[in-house]
This record gives C-alpha cells, sequence and structure tokens, in this order.
C-alpha cells in the first residue's frame, strides 16, 4: 500500500524518479533538482531492485535532506510500472517525472510552477529543451537548423518544441502530440494531478509516453517558457539504443507477449474516450490517429523498397564484376 504523508504535510510539487542502477547520473540529478529555486516539493525514489550503489546513494540523500523519500522494490517490476509507482506513491497537487539520467536548469521548477499557477485550465507546463552528453556538457546547437549535433557521432538531433499542445483547441494539441512529440519530452513536465489521473498513466510499450500525453491534449492547454531549462542526456546506456526485443524486457518484467503495433494503435485510438471533448472532436482525433497511421505506413514501405532497390543494386553489380 502507498505510503502516503499526513495531509498537513504535503508539498506543492511531487516529484517521481524512478530508478534502476543508476549510480553514474543520479547523484547529480539530485543535486540539481535540491538546489531548485522553488522548493515546496518532496522527490519519491522508487528503487528498481537495483543490484549496484544506487541504495546506497539514495539512503545518504535521504539523511541529508527530509524532501527526499525512498521506497525500493523487492524485485524488478520494469520501467514503466516503477514510473506508475512514483506517481502511485505521490500525493501532491503538482506532479512531475524526472529521470537519473537528465537534469535541470535551477528555476525550471519555479518556472513551471508559476505558468500553472497564472493559467488555471493549463494541465501541464514544461521548458525548451537542450541536449546534453554524458559529461553534462550541451551538444553544439545550429541556429540555423534548430538542431544539437552531437559531437561524438556527428548526427543532428532537433529536441521536441515547446510550443507543442501550446493551443486553445483540443484537437490541435492532440495532433501536435501525435505528429510533432518525437522525443515525448513534455512526460518530464510539471503536471496537475487531477489531470493526470483521468489518463491510463504509461501502458506498457515503447512510446507510451506519448499516449499519455495524448490523453492530457484533450483534457488541457501545455505551456512552456522557451528557455532551454530541462536538459535531456544522450549517453551508451538509454532505453531507445535498445533493440526491441532488449526493450520489451527493459519495460516490463512479465515475460508477456504482445504486439506494440496493437498496444500503440489501442492506447490511441482510445485517448478520447471519457475526456471532456464534444463527438466532433472525438470522431476527428480518431481519424487524424488513422490518418496519421497510414502516413507512417507509407514511410514503412517507401525506405523498405528503397532498401531493396540498393540491395538489388549491389547484387547486381556484383554479378557483372564476376561475370
Amino acid at each position: 500500500m502507498a505510503q502516503h504523508p499526513p495531509v498537513s504535510l504535503v508539498p506543492k510539487l511531487s516529484i517521481g524518479l524512478p530508478v534502476y542502477n543508476a549510480e553514474e547520473f543520479l547523484p547529480q540529478a539530485l543535486d540539481c533538482l535540491l538546489v531548485q529555486t522553488f522548493r515546496n516539493f518532496e522527490i519519491i525514489i522508487s528503487d528498481n531492485a537495483s543490484t549496484d550503489r544506487t541504495p546506497q546513494i539514495c539512503r545518504e540523500y535521504v539523511s541529508r535532506d527530509s524532501r527526499i523519500r525512498y521506497f525500493r522494490s523487492d524485485r524488478n517490476l520494469g520501467l514503466v510500472a516503477n514510473f506508475n509507482r512514483t506517481f502511485e506513491l505521490s500525493a501532491a497537487p503538482l506532479f512531475k517525472w524526472a529521470a537519473h539520467d537528465d537534469l535541470h536548469r535551477s528555476h525550471y521548477l519555479e518556472s513551471c510552477v508559476r505558468l500553472l499557477d497564472e493559467d488555471p485550465a493549463a494541465v501541464l507546463a514544461h521548458s525548451g529543451t537542450a541536449f546534453i552528453g554524458d559529461d553534462g556538457q550541451a551538444f553544439p546547437f545550429e541556429s540555423d537548423t534548430g538542431t544539437y549535433v552531437d559531437p561524438k557521432t556527428g548526427a543532428r538531433q532537433r529536441p521536441d518544441s515547446p510550443t507543442i499542445g501550446d493551443s486553445p483547441i483540443a484537437v490541435e494539441r492532440f495532433w501536435h502530440v501525435l505528429a510533432r512529440a518525437r522525443w515525448g519530452s513534455h512526460m518530464f513536465a510539471v503536471m496537475r494531478r487531477e489531470a493526470l489521473q483521468r489518463t491510463h498513466l504509461l501502458p506498457n510499450f515503447a512510446g507510451s509516453d506519448r499516449a499519455m500525453l495524448a490523453e492530457l491534449a484533450l483534457l488541457g492547454r501545455f505551456r512552456a517558457v522557451p528557455e532551454r531549462l530541462f536538459l535531456k542526456r544522450f549517453h551508451a546506456g538509454v532505453s531507445w539504443a535498445l533493440n526491441q526485443r532488449e526493450l520489451k524486457s527493459f519495460l516490463s518484467t512479465d515475460g508477456k507477449a504482445y504486439s506494440r503495433r496493437a498496444r500503440q494503435l489501442k492506447a490511441f485510438f482510445s485517448a478520447p474516450s471519457g475526456k471532456p471533448v464534444g463527438i466532433l472532436t472525438k470522431a476527428t482525433c480518431t481519424a487524424m490517429v488513422a490518418v496519421h497511421c497510414a502516413k507512417i505506413t507509407a514511410q514503412m514501405l517507401a525506405r523498405k523498397e528503397a532498401r531493396n532497390a540498393a540491395q538489388g543494386t549491389v547484387w547486381r553489380s556484383k554479378t557483372e564484376v564476376s561475370a
């Protein structure tokens, strides 16, 4: 059973910090949260049966700051269940997830809470995003392309725009999440608890953060400050670097076989259900999901044909040489 603090002691914001073998980056994540200019918060750490120094690090920080609460599972529940558990253990009217490897500028929380205080109709508040490496240093930014350049690989990466979901029209917000939220960075925003409770939280499949954001988009407006106060870290152990089989076992340890595509479609098609929007809006959202799926399928088929064509060219070239 969740252990909640007495009502009189509930802070304004709960920060859910799910961890598993997080010793490399966890101290940095905690340090940047504990020096935030907004201080009326608690940090709920849910340890997914870590086997490294994570428990020792957590207990050390608990002894140093009374705002930190530490919970440890007897077995690894998988990432999705652990993320959802931190919300279930919280009680504050505002909630935020924090990843053990990401960082925040010192006035991130203050900026987000202010936006929500100023706009009661908003369901979440975030900021612009910068990409950093395993050393914590920001990637070089190209202003003409709006992309960050990974100094190790030379790859250009574009962060999610802070304007995603910033529309008074529900179907526009829904489309923003569906078509523009590549990284799902807004799931690490400061959110209203009452809105998050009206979603299914994180379903068990890769990319489920966007499904949850799609539900939130139908409940209210997303707000964000343009400053890059959220720092998303790229490193060798990030989940999106895993193959599909590894990712499934990382997300959940129940061992059940399932179709990621089927769960994804179910989550997006059912997102409008039970939301305070009209029949026309719900029908439009359903049509948007269908159109987006058709577009993605067409792109996948085009890439497959291009690969097959390239392989055929190589085969013909080898045949001509051998002849």
